[in-house]
């Protein structure tokens, strides 16, 4: 029989299944279009979120740090309850504007937390070594539960709605609920209220930004993280825009719920090379090259390329992630996520800002294609300044 290092561990990987399986995820922006939202409105739901992660993304992660992190895991659970309950009961913006707002707070509320909760579970327990192997189980679950939901979805989008499959998600997140509230808090972390709240803030900053290893990580970070969100954000309604069903893009959808798997399977085997470096570069380069292709063949081989782009974030963030937090003290673990997550999103909004213009004015695959192009330029800057630091 199998035996987990501790019991913290079995219980995250439940609840990242059940927040996984969102049986909406593949159109909740179609959803969105049906109930008359134009592609501008659209954009501003977007705009919103991003806000709620550049206001809260920090002051949360400091909160997990100096407080209890299963509480502000629970916290994000009820926030995504409550932004299931506006989306399955709106037909209007202000509606999905306010379950935006919440989809926000269970974001900031879980990033940073729910490595930190791993990382020092296992740190009790003599056994951080895993870290990546858990991390990338606890991933490889989510992907599972995303694309059997992404399947199944589908089919039920198309027979009875796109709303019935926001309360059906909704009905899983209440186990995940029941299942945070019995987490240990590890003996391991210490709250960090011998220092005031903002102090403790600026202290991660300096703590990150002083070195140049943190920096490179951050760099290399941000490039791959805002590439897998405007993917995200954005694939759907290119393939809407190509006339696809929503069976259709359910099954491409689990398709990339298969990928993400293998790919994040395949990250924590990489975690242990000694030539990651390299391996780095010849990721990013395969990512820049796929979304380049994007606007230049087959539609089929297009959506191929923008799978094979999103593989290479999961297989380079997995034992990037594992580095950054074993060289991360305890109490600014949390708050050192967040800090990252911050600047990406950062990074995400201007680089959205030309992803749209381009999207509206030409076409989506010709905005990937930039993206990609920029991605190139980063992956050169990286062969010659970044692979050297790591």
């Amino acid at each position: 029989m199998f035996k987990f290092p501790e019991l913290n561990t079995p219980k995250l990987l439940l609840i990242a299944f059940f927040e996984s399986v969102t049986f909406y995820a593949a159109f909740d922006k179609i959803f969105f279009q049906e109930n008359g939202l134009s592609l501008f409105q659209i954009s501003i739901l977007l705009s919103i979120f991003s806000v709620m992660l550049l206001m809260f993304e920090v002051p949360s992660g400091s909160l997990s740090d100096r407080w209890v992190r299963k509480y502000v895991l629970m916290l994000s659970l009820g926030s995504s309850i409550l932004a299931m309950i506006f989306f399955a009961t709106g037909d209007n913006f202000l509606s999905f504007a306010l379950g935006t707002v919440f989809i926000g707070f269970a974001f900031v509320f879980r990033s940073g937390t729910n490595s930190s909760l791993l990382f020092d579970s296992l740190k009790e327990v003599n056994a951080t070594s895993q870290f990546e192997k858990y991390l990338a189980a606890r991933r490889i679950i989510a992907a599972a539960g995303f694309a059997m939901a992404s399947l199944l979805g589908g089919v039920i989008a198309t027979t009875y709605g796109i709303a019935i499959t926001f309360w059906m998600s909704l009905m899983l997140l209440i186990p995940a609920l029941i299942i945070a509230v019995t987490l240990r808090e590890p003996k391991f972390h210490k709250t960090t209220g011998e220092i005031s709240y903002f102090s403790h803030i600026k202290k991660s900053s300096t703590y990150l930004l002083s070195q140049s290893y943190f920096r490179q990580v951050i760099a290399l970070s941000v490039v791959i993280m805002t590439v897998q969100i405007l993917i995200e954000d954005y694939s759907q309604l290119y393939f809407a825009s190509l006339g696809i069903s929503l069976v259709l893009i359910g099954v491409i959808t689990t398709f990339s719920g298969i990928k993400e798997m293998v790919a994040n399977y395949g990250g924590a085997l990489l975690a242990s090379r000694n030539n990651l470096a390299t391996i780095y570069g010849v990721l990013l380069l395969i990512m820049s090259v796929s979304l380049i292709l994007v606007a230049y063949v087959p539609t089929i081989i297009a959506i191929l390329a923008l799978i094979i782009a999103s593989a290479m974030f999961f297989l380079i963030d997995v034992p990037l992630l594992g580095a950054f937090h074993k060289k991360l003290d305890s109490s600014v673990r949390a708050t050192s996520e967040s800090f990252l997550n911050l600047i990406t999103e950062l990074t995400k909004i201007l680089t959205a800002v030309l992803f749209a213009l381009i999207a509206s004015h030409y076409s989506i695959s010709l905005a990937f294609s930039i993206l990609g192009t920029i991605v190139f330029i980063y992956t050169i800057y990286y062969w010659i300044v970044g692979r050297r630091v790591f």
